[in-house]
Formats: structure tokens, C-alpha cells, sequence
């Protein structure tokens, strides 16, 4: 059986197109994927990352588990073989393989998870198991066992949002098979991560998983300051697996107490140069403190014709504090006069913010025979509740003392850390959809869906005097398109070409001034052609696309006088160009690389000269090129080798469209080495930066921060 079908097959799991237990619950199955019989598997022992690939195999991005070929746009998967074999930590680390993808330093201090896809902002369109994950907290990878990445517009399936794509995390699940793993890792820069994996099978039909996390480690610079310190821990509970009536209960737990690392502030359209990218200036009085707390109910019902309803409550409370430092050189500072001691000038960056939401989803899938023509049915609703509440310190002592660049003086001083509420938001969002996959002929598969969504949105602004306290808001009701055909002339190829329209309200962003309160949603298309092919028996995937995405009523500054809203006259778009290759070549040898070329223009911007300026510029956060690999080789039963690389063109901050600022171009290498000890011990090496490239990949429009220097790690995992 060739080792692609095998991990296809291992990979279905709660949702499978069957009655009996999926493969994953460790008892012999035959289960249906899109109609297609998999070939019995039986898992026992412990598991072996040995026999798994980069491959993305079966995917529920889509709310439906099909294979990565049958989604009729680009998909990339970072599954747990590659997160573990790269040694990755945290979701920004994890998203660096995916091309596409660049990275920006928010206002609210998501420097972690504030990323574009395509150009466009994706902050809030980050998912957990399928529903909305937007709160604002820097996310771990402990209890992910894979990370989906689906390029273009996607509001069908997902809401508003999603004009570049959505990033979607899927939760390790309890299996009927008791194992454990733990993994103890320490490194330079004061690195250590503790991480333990222990499932449970309690009996025929439930078992319980449980994932712990601790890390430590310092940040860059030969004075250290910045650090991160966080625990995590999820329990998951499963019921009835395999079953008619399938449970699951699951809470996760998440804080961080850090000293952010706010990089400095561009110098001459450039990073700032050394010593500014050896030292960190921020004060010992800095933090950073994020935590989320979330439980999740679902209940499954299969129903004997292999026709399935899933039902999923989540309720998640958030918070975040932040007291960090940002720096900049002195006034008249030039690249020239640079040295240690330079002055440079410091000022606090505080925020501080709540977050409480409440998710209730529900799909339905089914498949039917309707005038000779093979139907795969998703019909679903979501309602969401969101509240949020931003506060300031303003109180704290805004400019701090200045130091040089070449005596970074972390000593701290403190204001008065007492928040005080400035702003909330409360937003109510319905969703019904319904989406419906023809096998028009043989070889040709046609995907249709439409949505509508009613979002309405509250805000009102504290202890500001009128009229700036007036509350404000919003109601907003939008249709939503998908349309996709496939063309697929044997196991091994599918040709596709689709098309789907995305939305963004005003208060997609939890504010509204007077003005945006009264403007409609932008909106957004993607038009995409593109091919995957399964090689070498289906053990290797590879795939291409051409894309484009377009928004093309862009909220701008010009008003309309008449209904005092933003003039949606704005137009830009993205082009894409994009190969990725990821599997198993030969019994040996892994791979898992992409490249990509972009193209971002904005085509209509403001009436007013600044927005003329603005009109056929990059729109920024779009690189012309991004590439990525990373290859394993094993040699004998006891070696294994590997290594990689990332590459990314020159850059420049978003929303800063005619600024000079430029982050060069670079390639950052990586490497690992691992030793099998005996079937259930191993130890491995990672050198991440391998060369110490000195690089800036999160970007901001009044500062860079610099990526991490070269680091190693030793890791020990043991599986019993």
C-alpha cells in the first residue's frame, strides 16, 4: 500500500463518511472520503513520526474532510512532522514556511499573530477547529497538531473577512490508543521548553488527552532583556468515538509574561543599523501578559447512509497588558554618524484590552443521488457573540529616560499601572450557508455555495466628553459566493479553476468613528487557476496556482458629505504565483518547499494628492518573491539529516504606501540533526539562522524588528 494512501488513510477522523470508528481510534476500518474507499488501517503502539511525511493528507479547512486535491484552492499545511522536525514553538514560527505570508507588528501589540496573507491583512482571520480565533494573544503551537493555510476569499465558508485567505489551527484530538510523548528542550539564549503529550484510552469508546507546556528563553542582543516566559495546558475529552454519538469536551489554558522586543524605529527608508540590531532597549519595567481560557462542546450524530451533524459551543475569556519601549535615535541622527554613542530616545507603547467570546456552529453534511448526479451536501448556521474592551494607562510616564546606543540601560522605572476602560465593542453575527458538490461527469466535479450574514456591531467610547462619547453602531446584511470546478482524470491529477467574493465591515476591527458608522462593507474576489498532482504512488504532492485577488470598493479618506460615510472608491489588487512541493521522494528522503511571486498594485486610491500618489505603488507587506525549503534525509535505521532555508525579497511596512522605508531582501538557512536512540527515545539538533543573517521580517510603519539570531537547541523525545 503506498505510504500516501496509508497517511490519507490514518488521517480521517470524526467526521468520516462512516459509522464505525475512523483509523485513528486504533481499530480497523474501511472509511469513505468523497466516495472513496480507503484501504483498512489499525493502529496500535506507539506512533512513529518516522512513517509520517510533510504531506498535508485529509483536510477539514473546507468544513468538510476531503483531501488536500479536492479543495478548489491553494491549501498549504504545516502538519506536526514538519513543526517538530523544524523544532517550531509558536504560531509566527510555523506560518514562516508558508509563502504568501508576511508578518506586521500591530497597535495592539500582536506582533506574534498580526500577519498578511496575499497583501491583505489576516489578523482576524485566524481559526481554531473550524470557528473564529481573532482575540488578541500570541499563540502557541503545544496542542496544534497542524496548521492550515487557505489562500483567497472565503466568506461562504467563513464570514466576513478573508480577503487574502484564513490560517486555521486544528487541535490535537484524544484517540483510542493510550501513548504518551514528552519532549525537553534546551538552547542558547537561556532557551528551555518542557512539553508533554500523554493520551489516554479509557475505554472502548472515550478516551482523554492531555498536552503541558513550560518555556523560557531570553531574546536577542548581547544584553538579553527581552524574554518570554509561558505555560500552557489543554485537557480534551472524547466520548462515544466511533459511535453514533459522538462527545467531546475540551478546555484550553494559555499565559504568557513577557518584555516584548518593539525593535527600533527605520532610519533613512532603512532598519537602523549597528549596534541598534545587538542590543535590546526596552526597560526592565516592560511586560507583555497575555492569557485566553477557552472550553469547547461538541456533540456528533452520524446517522447510518454515512450523513453527520456536528454541533460545537465554544466560550473564551482574554486578556492582554502592555508596558513596552519603543526606540528611536535622537533628532538629526543620519546613517553616517551612528556610533555607540549615539543617543537613543525612548517612549512607552501601553495598551491593554478584554476580550470574551461566544461561538455556536453547527453543520450538517450529507450525500445524495439527485437525477443520476452524485451530491456531497454542507449546509451549517453560526452565531457569535463578541465583547471586547481596550483600556489605557494614562497615567504612565510616556517618554522614558534616553540611553546610548552602545550602553543599552535596561534599569526600569514605573508610572502608575491603572487602567482605565477607553473603548467597547460588542458584536452579533448570524450565518447561514450552503454549499453543495456535483459530480457533473465523469471527471468533473462543480462546487457551489452562497451565505448570508447579518453582522451588527455596538461601540461606545469612555470618558470622552461629547460628542465623542456618543455611542455608535452598525447593522450590516451580506451575500457571499463560492464557485469552483475540478477536473480530474484519474487518482493522481486535479485541474481546478474557482472563484469566491469575501467582505469586511466597518467594525472589523472592534471601533467605529462617526463616519465609518455609517459606511458599508468593502468587498473582495479571488479568482484563481491552478493543478495538484499525488507522484510517486501518492507519496509526494505537488502543486501550482495563479492567482488573483482583488478588493475592489476600498474604504478611503474622500466623504461622502451627504450620508457623512468613507467613500468606497478604493481599488487594489494581488497577483500570485505559486509552486509547493511537499512529501516523501523516496523511503529516505522528506521535502517541503514553495515558491512564490507576488504582484500588489493599488489601482484607485483618495481624490485628494496623497491618494493620487498612492495609485499604482505596492500597497506594502508584499514581496515580490518568497521561497522556502526544508528537507530531511535519513540515513540507516539511526541517522537522520536535514536542513532549509527562507527566503524573502525586499519588503516595506503596510499602510505606508509612499513612505522610502525598505527592509532588505534575505535568506536565513537552518539545520537539524537527529539520532535514533532506540524505537521510543531520540534526540535531536536544531540550528535555527545558521549563518546569523542579520534580518527583519516583522515590519511596522515607524519601526522593524529584527528576526531571531542563531540559536541552538537540543531536544530529547521519548514516546511510551
Amino acid at each position: 500500500m503506498p505510504l500516501g494512501a496509508l497517511m490519507l488513510a490514518a488521517s480521517v477522523s470524526g467526521w468520516a463518511q462512516s459509522t464505525t470508528p475512523s483509523p485513528e481510534s486504533g481499530i480497523a476500518t474501511t472509511t469513505q472520503v468523497e466516495g472513496k474507499s480507503l484501504t483498512p488501517v489499525t493502529v496500535t503502539g506507539t506512533r512513529d513520526r518516522a512513517a509520517q511525511t510533510y504531506q498535508s493528507g485529509v483536510t477539514s479547512v473546507g468544513k468538510m474532510p476531503v483531501a488536500a486535491k479536492d479543495i478548489p484552492q491553494s491549501l498549504t499545511v504545516i502538519n506536526d512532522k514538519l513543526i517538530h522536525d523544524q523544532g517550531k514553538d509558536s504560531f509566527k514560527s510555523a506560518l514562516e514556511n508558508v509563502i504568501g505570508i508576511t508578518f506586521e507588528a500591530g497597535e495592539g501589540g500582536r506582533v506574534g499573530d498580526n500577519i498578511r496573507l496575499r497583501g491583505f491583512s489576516a489578523a482576524g482571520d485566524i481559526y481554531l477547529d473550524g470557528m473564529r480565533d481573532i482575540a488578541q494573544y500570541n499563540r502557541d503551537l503545544f496542542n496544534i497538531d497542524r496548521v492550515e493555510v487557505l489562500r483567497g476569499s472565503a466568506s461562504m465558508l467563513f464570514g466576513r473577512g478573508s480577503t487574502g485567505g484564513i490560517v486555521s489551527q486544528v487541535s490535537k484530538q484524544p484517540r483510542l490508543i493510550t501513548e504518551q510523548e514528552v519532549n525537553a528542550t534546551i538552547g542558547t539564549n537561556g532557551y528551555q521548553r518542557y512539553q508533554g503529550d500523554f493520551n489516554f484510552k479509557l475505554d472502548d469508546e472515550a478516551a482523554l488527552r492531555i498536552n503541558a507546556m513550560a518555556t523560557d528563553g531570553d531574546g536577542r542582543g548581547d544584553n538579553a532583556g527581552a524574554s518570554t516566559h509561558r505555560r500552557g495546558l489543554a485537557l480534551d475529552y472524547r466520548f462515544g468515538i466511533g459511535t453514533a454519538n459522538e462527545f467531546a469536551v475540551s478546555y484550553y489554558h494559555l499565559h504568557y509574561n513577557d518584555k516584548p522586543d518593539w525593535g527600533f524605529q527605520w532610519l533613512e527608508g532603512k532598519p537602523a543599523p549597528s549596534p541598534t540590531n545587538k542590543y535590546w532597549y526596552g526597560l526592565d519595567s516592560d511586560f507583555q501578559k497575555d492569557k485566553a481560557d477557552v472550553l469547547t462542546l461538541s456533540h456528533t450524530h452520524r446517522w447510518s447512509d454515512g450523513s453527520t451533524l456536528k454541533t460545537t459551543a465554544r466560550d473564551g475569556y482574554y486578556s492582554r497588558a502592555m508596558w513596552a519601549t519603543q526606540s528611536s535615535f535622537a533628532a538629526g541622527t543620519t546613517g553616517l554618524n551612528v556610533n555607540p554613542n549615539t543617543v537613543v530616545n525612548r517612549r512607552t507603547n501601553a495598551k491593554s484590552g478584554e476580550e470574551h467570546h461566544t461561538f455556536l456552529q453547527t453543520d450538517y453534511l450529507t450525500t445524495t443521488n439527485w437525477f443520476g448526479r452524485k451530491n456531497s451536501l454542507l449546509a451549517g448556521a453560526e452565531y457569535a457573540l463578541e465583547k471586547a474592551k481596550r483600556s489605557t494607562y494614562p497615567s504612565l510616564i510616556r517618554n522614558k529616560l534616553a540611553t546610548t546606543a552602545g550602553n543599552p540601560d535596561s534599569a526600569g522605572i514605573s508610572g502608575d499601572l491603572t487602567e482605565r476602560l477607553a473603548t467597547q465593542f460588542q458584536a452579533r453575527t448570524l450565518g447561514l450557508y450552503l454549499q453543495d458538490t456535483i459530480d457533473i461527469a465523469p471527471y468533473w466535479k462543480l462546487v457551489g455555495g452562497l451565505r448570508i450574514d447579518n453582522f451588527k456591531g455596538d461601540y461606545e467610547r469612555t470618558g470622552n466628553t461629547a460628542p465623542n462619547n456618543t455611542p455608535l453602531s452598525r447593522s450590516d446584511t451580506l451575500l457571499s459566493k463560492r464557485l469552483g470546478v475540478m477536473f480530474q482524470p484519474n487518482e493522481e491529477v486535479s485541474y481546478y479553476a474557482s472563484y469566491g467574493t469575501s467582505f469586511n465591515t466597518s467594525g472589523d476591527l472592534y471601533q467605529f468613528d462617526p463616519t465609518s458608522a455609517n459606511t458599508d462593507p468593502e468587498s473582495s474576489r479571488n479568482m484563481e487557476i491552478g493543478a495538484k498532482w499525488e507522484l510517486y504512488g501518492g507519496d509526494l504532492s505537488f502543486r501550482t496556482a495563479l492567482a488573483r485577488t482583488e478588493k475592489f470598493n476600498e474604504r478611503n479618506t474622500d466623504i461622502d458629505t451627504a450620508n457623512n460615510s468613507y467613500l468606497l472608491s478604493g481599488k487594489r489588487h494581488t497577483d500570485a504565483l505559486e509552486f509547493e512541493i511537499a512529501g516523501r521522494i523516496t523511503p529516505q528522503w522528506d521535502v517541503f518547499a514553495g515558491l512564490g511571486f507576488m504582484k500588489a498594485v493599488i489601482d484607485q486610491s483618495g481624490s485628494n494628492a496623497a491618494g493620487q500618489a498612492e495609485v499604482g505603488k505596492n500597497p506594502g507587506l508584499s514581496p515580490s518573491r518568497q521561497a522556502t525549503l526544508f528537507t530531511t534525509y535519513r540515513i540507516g535505521d539511526k541517522w537522520r539529516v536535514g536542513g532549509g532555508f527562507t527566503a524573502v525579497s525586499q519588503n516595506k511596512p503596510a499602510n505606508s504606501v509612499t513612505s522610502l522605508n525598505r527592509a532588505p531582501g534575505y535568506v536565513k538557512a537552518d539545520a537539524l540533526l537527529e539520532y535514533r536512540i532506540n524505537e521510543g527515545n531520540s534526540v535531536k539538533f536544531n540550528i535555527d539562522n545558521l549563518f546569523d543573517k542579520v534580518y527583519y521580517n516583522t515590519l511596522y510603519r515607524g519601526f522593524a524588528a529584527p528576526g531571531d539570531e542563531r540559536s541552538v537547541r537540543l531536544t530529547l523525545t521519548s514516546r511510551f
